[in-house]
């Protein structure tokens, strides 16, 4: 049996016509094909147009994981595109790099979390006034994977924040988000987060607090506080202030900042609703790098033409320091091995880490080479390199332990040396300051009082005390003077006592002004054999008092010196216990900016 297909004379008439003119089409515009137009574009296989101007082209949309899933034919799929809705952009496939590339960039589109308890607002915001560099968002993310990024922050008032860029590491890194505008109202404005096109919502939001238009004030620098611990290498925290006294005339807000030393700065605002003297806190950031004082210079928005910079001080801990000990280890304390010279200079109310420690400092390592070491072994340790030395008595170096310890010194090594023999004297200056001529005596006895100078030096005028025109005194033994001195020295104290009519000649204690070297002639300076560093009862012997019940604070001893040229027994006072402390605040800055160590 036959079968037969039949077909409508119409329908046969349509089919002819669509091949005929399918084949008259491809041939006239070369194979292109035009969607909405009889002439595609010569050059294009495709011409799409939209009829009216509102309508586009989808490819397909695929996530990033179903684009992974296709299996490419190497041959034949260079050139293969998708929108990959994962990262947000389209992707083609490369077969000279063989892998998925973004239109994006080449790393495409990161992927990331912001952690919004360390997220905020930076910079001070005052309606009416344009934002600066100093606006901005410090916005903390967890990045998981590189790629680029586009962070937004939006407010209602007059101002925002938009930062691009790459992410090129994973893991928890901060950025800064800069802001631009102009604040218009004074209010609270919340700030919405979106990142990478996705709202980011934080709770509680970051908030700005724009502040009214600034006030007219004055600052007082000079007794401005400085509040915390500064160490290189540990970030500020909410315990680093400055609380800086002003004088208001007009209120209004108050914007104050400062330059930015050794990765630490100051900023703080608010506003002021009262006049006259109050105290306002700058808070800390940064982290310091070097252990310089920094020199902060603070500057403030008043308005009125009054001054409005001023600087503070910042003191950055000081590392700590290796002190070799040379001299008697007994309870005396004649080289600070032992002793009240040691609780005070392990106190860490004299030299710590406390916000109350006079010298912000880490402390000491303490080496002994006890009373009479041994030539090789001084050299020794020497070499070893002590940040500083102190010599107490009775050590009695011999002319190649001079040299030992000039080398040293000669090397920006530290010295204070506490002697009272006229060869161990002479030894050590001779060989100091390279001058053979130089003598040593002795001079007066055991309670000799001597008056400092009005030097304006750090270890007469220091941060345990001011002592110029005050007094030291001798110990137990006989006081030794230093004669043939010409240059290259700050004196101390003279050679003649102020109780004794006995003419003397020389000098009794002085600071060499190259090298870093401090001498008296009294082995016993710091003798005080009184374990709580009370004063010693006598006032001829154990001038050093730093008494346990104040932190082995050094105070004077307020009763010393036998009787004569007018004084009588026990009426002076000596501050000896002062002028070690002060010694030592000096000797740490020394080895730490201009020491053996110093880098």
């Amino acid at each position: 049996m036959e079968t037969k297909f039949t077909i409508p004379p119409i329908k046969v008439l349509l089919i002819a016509l669509l091949f005929a003119f399918g084949q008259f089409y491809s041939q006239a515009n070369n194979g292109a094909v035009g969607i909405n137009t009889t002439t595609p574009n010569a050059n294009s296989v495709l011409d799409v147009i939209s009829g009216n101007n509102n309508k586009g082209v989808l490819i397909p949309r695929l996530t990033e994981a179903q684009r992974n899933a296709i299996v490419i034919n190497q041959s034949k799929d260079d050139g293969l595109t998708v929108y990959n809705t994962t990262e947000d952009c389209f992707n083609y496939w490369s077969l000279a790099d063989n892998e998925w590339k973004s239109v994006c960039g080449q790393m495409g589109k990161s992927v990331f979390t912001i952690d919004c308890s360390t997220s905020k607002a930076m910079g001070s915001y005052v309606k009416g006034k344009e934002l600066t560099n100093s606006n901005y968002l410090t916005i903390t993310v967890n990045v998981t994977k590189v790629g680029n990024y586009t962070i937004s922050g939006t407010t209602t008032n007059g101002y925002n924040f938009y930062g691009t860029g790459v992410f090129l590491n994973t893991g928890t890194q901060t950025i800064q988000i800069p802001g631009q505008g102009t604040p218009q109202n004074i209010q609270i404005d919340n700030v919405s987060l979106e990142a990478n096109g996705a709202a980011v919502t934080c709770t509680p939001a970051i908030s700005i607090t724009v502040l009214s238009p600034a006030g007219t004030y004055t600052m007082s620098c000079g007794n401005a506080t400085v509040n915390g611990v500064y160490k290189v290498g540990t970030a500020l925290t909410a315990s680093n202030t400055i609380t800086l006294p002003v004088n208001v005339s007009t209120l209004g807000s108050y914007t104050i900042t400062s330059n930015t030393v050794d990765g630490i700065s100051f900023s703080g605002s608010g506003t002021f609703t009262a006049t006259g003297n109050q105290n306002i806190t700058l808070g800390g950031t940064g982290t310091p790098s070097s252990t310089s004082v920094k020199t902060i210079t603070i500057t403030s928005d008043s308005q009125g033409g009054v001054s409005t910079t001023c600087s503070v001080n910042v003191v950055v801990v000081i590392p700590k320091k290796t002190v070799l000990h040379i001299g008697l280890e007994t309870a005396y304390g004649y080289s600070a091995y032992t002793g009240p010279s040691r609780s005070l200079m392990d106190a860490p109310t004299n030299f710590g880490i406390t916000a109350s420690s006079i010298v912000k400092y880490e402390g000491f390592t303490h080496i002994s080479l006890g009373n009479s070491p041994s030539s090789a072994a001084l050299q020794t340790a020497l070499n070893n390199k002590p940040d500083i030395v102190v010599i107490g008595y009775n050590y009695t170096p011999n002319a190649t332990d001079a040299g030992y310890i000039a080398s040293y010194l000669n090397k920006k090594g530290v010295v204070i040396a506490m002697t009272d023999d006229t060869g161990t004297a002479q030894n050590l200056f001779r060989g100091i300051f390279s001058d053979p001529t130089i003598s040593a005596s002795y001079g007066g006895s055991a309670g000799s009082v001597y008056a400092l100078t009005n030097s304006d030096d750090p270890i007469l005028n220091g941060p345990f005390g001011d002592v110029r025109g005050k007094n030291w005194g001798e110990d137990a033994s006989t006081t030794v003077n230093i004669s043939g001195l010409t240059s290259g020295f700050v004196p101390y104290s003279y050679a003649q006592p102020i109780n004794s009519t006995t003419v003397r000649t020389g000098i009794s204690g002085l600071r060499n002004t190259s090298l870093n070297f401090i001498w008296f002639g009294d082995g016993g300076f710091l003798s005080n054999e009184n374990a709580n560093g009370n004063q010693y009862t006598s006032n001829t012997i154990e001038p050093f008092v730093a008494p346990g019940s104040g932190g082995y604070f050094p105070v004077q001893k307020s009763s010393y010196g036998y009787a004569g040229n007018g004084y009588a027994t026990g009426s002076m006072q000596v501050q000896n216990s002062i002028l070690f402390a002060n010694m030592i605040a000096w000797a740490i800055k020394q080895a730490e900016f201009s020491g053996i160590n110093t880098q």
